[in-house]
C-alpha cells in the first residue's frame, strides 16, 4: 500500500527541526558519562598519587580497584534509565555508545597489558581517552570536547617524560583540562 498521505513544508520543517532538538538533547546527555568519569579517574589518579608518595601502605593501586566498579554500576544504570525514556536512537548516538564500548574494553586490556609487562598504563590509557574524547567532539561537532582531545594527546606525549608516580598527577591534569571541562561545558551548552 502507498502512503498518499502529504506532508505540507512547514509540517516536515517542524518534524525535521524537532528531530534536531531530539538529538541536541539527548547529545547534551552524554555529559553525564564524561563528567562521571573524569571524576573517577581524576579522584583514583590523586589518591593513587598520594598513597604512593606519603604513606606506606602497599595496596596503593586500592582507589582504582575501588571507583572503576562503580563507575561502571553508575554508566549501566544510567544508560538503562535513559533507553527506557527514549523514543529513539540517531545514528550518530549509536555511533558513540559503540565507541565508547569498544574504548572501554581497550582501557581494560591496555592496563591488563601494561601491568602484565610491568610498565605504566598511564600512556595508553591516555591514548586511548584521547582518541575517543576526540572523536567524539569531531562526530558531535562540539569545539570544546575535540580541543580536549587533542589535549589528551599532548598529555599522552608529556607522560612519556615524567616518572611514574607523577604520570598520576599528569593522567588527573589532563583529565580535568581534556575531559571534564570540555564535559561541563557540553552539559551547558545550547
Amino acid at each position: 500500500m502507498e502512503n498518499t498521505e502529504q506532508l505540507n513544508p512547514t509540517e516536515s520543517l517542524n518534524i525535521i527541526a524537532d528531530a534536531i532538538n531530539k538529538t541536541k538533547e539527548n547529545i547534551k546527555d552524554q555529559s553525564f558519562y564524561y563528567i562521571l568519569w573524569g571524576w573517577i579517574i581524576t579522584v583514583a589518579s590523586l589518591s593513587h598519587y598520594l598513597l604512593i608518595n606519603f604513606t606506606s601502605f602497599k595496596q596503593d593501586y586500592l582507589p582504582w580497584l575501588i571507583l572503576i566498579p562503580i563507575g561502571w554500576i553508575a554508566s549501566i544504570t544510567y544508560s538503562i534509565k535513559k533507553e527506557r525514556t527514549k523514543q529513539y536512537e540517531t545514528y550518530i548516538e549509536i555511533f558513540l555508545k559503540y565507541l565508547w564500548i569498544v574504548l572501554g574494553i581497550s582501557f581494560i586490556v591496555s592496563v591488563f597489558i601494561s601491568l602484565s609487562l610491568r610498565i605504566d598504563p598511564t600512556i595508553f590509557v591516555l591514548l586511548l581517552a584521547a582518541i575517543g574524547t576526540l572523536v567524539s567532539g569531531l562526530t558531535m561537532k562540539f569545539k570544546p570536547l575535540t580541543f580536549g582531545g587533542l589535549l589528551l594527546f599532548v598529555f599522552t606525549i608529556i607522560s612519556l617524560y615524567v616518572g611514574s608516580s607523577y604520570s598520576l598527577l599528569i593522567n588527573a591534569i589532563a583529565v580535568v583540562t581534556g575531559y571534564l571541562i570540555p564535559a561541563y561545558l557540553l552539559k551547558k551548552s545550547k
